[in-house]
């Protein structure tokens, strides 16, 4: 379920908000989404559709990259 909320940080805290999907920063209103799979927050609800549809499906909840992660993307960046 995802419930629409808003970013209660007063203008001089410096509490940020990204998507979970995107990276994008969150300023004021965001989607925070629960399921069996993930607790996150994004910036619409087309990151929240992507995130559940393709990136769960392809990759997984717990999936984090590699370490070398900057070397692998450079070198095939390169080719």
């Amino acid at each position: 379920m995802a419930v629409w909320r808003e970013n209660d940080a007063a203008w001089f805290e410096e509490r940020m908000l990204h998507c979970a999907l995107c990276g994008r920063m969150i300023a004021k209103r965001y989607l925070a989404a629960s399921s069996d799979h993930h607790d996150a927050i994004f910036c619409s609800e087309d990151c929240l559709s992507l995130y559940d549809d393709y990136w769960l499906a392809e990759r997984g909840a717990d999936y984090r990259p590699t370490t070398d992660i900057g070397e692998r993307y450079a070198a095939e960046m390169v080719k």
